[in-house]
């Protein structure tokens, strides 16, 4: 059901002839009632930090390009047209590290095991900037990649990237 502990709930008994009957339902009346479904309900997003569709989009573009170098689909000069001239070179460094920690290449007849997203958590802390964390994985192993884009005109550029 859901995680967590909560408050116990105490039950009274509604029979007219057990002592305190008259008490409990003058006590009872007013009362809300128990909101259950409060308790699987997610929270809502803080102010603020709710990104919009747009950076959400950006986000999830930017992590998928990454994904593609890390399967060796692309290499890794094109993060370059996707981050700030300067910082591009760290970025392009912390993809060459994430490479070579990567599973080495299969052998002869076996398939690679591929790199997949598996969750991607995005906020938008102040407009025309995003902050997002990514869990990357493959069957065997699992490595946690953050990064920043920021907004220049009308598209959004990697200024930070981290991958543990």
């Amino acid at each position: 059901m859901t995680r967590g502990t909560y408050p116990p709930i105490r039950l009274r008994s509604p029979y007219a002839d057990e002592p305190g009957t008259i008490e409990w339902h003058r006590e009872s009346v007013g009362q809300l009632a128990f909101d259950f479904a409060a308790l699987t309900r997610r929270p809502a997003p803080e102010p603020g930090l709710a990104p919009s569709l747009d950076a959400s989009r950006a986000a999830t573009r930017f992590a998928r390009a990454c994904l593609e170098i890390l399967n060796g689909y692309r290499p890794v000069a094109h993060v370059r047209s996707l981050c700030q001239p300067t910082t591009a070179h760290t970025l392009i460094e912390q993809l060459f590290d994430a490479l070579r920690r990567m599973p080495p290449p299969p052998r002869r007849h076996q398939r690679r095991e591929l790199v997949k997203l598996r969750r991607l958590r995005v906020s938008e802390p102040a407009p025309g900037v995003v902050e997002a964390a990514a869990a990357l994985g493959t069957d065997a192993r699992t490595w946690a990649m953050a990064f920043r884009l920021e907004q220049a005109s009308t598209t959004w550029l990697g200024t930070v990237l981290q991958v543990l």
